[in-house]
């Protein structure tokens, strides 16, 4: 739980927070343990994932989301795949 507790730290001092349900251009990796995003289009630029901070799933009627906190350049981003359209969506964005 320590590690759930660094991260809303970390938020707390990021000082803007944007919310928004963009679909994304993104480069998935898949392994054994499920989908990890490796880089991201949004917003006209690339984003390269430098971490993954958390990842928990969501059920919502029939689909199945999987959402991923991740860090790219000094933001955070919260990545949402849905595994019913696979569609991959930006939800939030924390930055300085």
């Amino acid at each position: 739980m320590t590690f759930g507790f660094c991260l809303v730290i970390i938020i707390k001092n990021m000082t803007n927070l944007t919310k928004t349900k963009e679909e994304i251009s993104i480069i998935v990796i898949f392994t054994s343990q499920g989908p990890k995003p490796y880089q991201f289009k949004w917003a006209g630029k690339d984003f390269k994932v430098e971490k993954i901070n958390l990842v928990f799933e969501k059920k919502l009627g029939n689909d199945k989301l999987i959402y991923f906190s991740v860090t790219a350049e000094d933001n955070y981003f919260k990545l949402c795949f849905n595994t019913n359209t696979l569609k991959w969506y930006v939800e939030e964005i924390y930055h300085q």
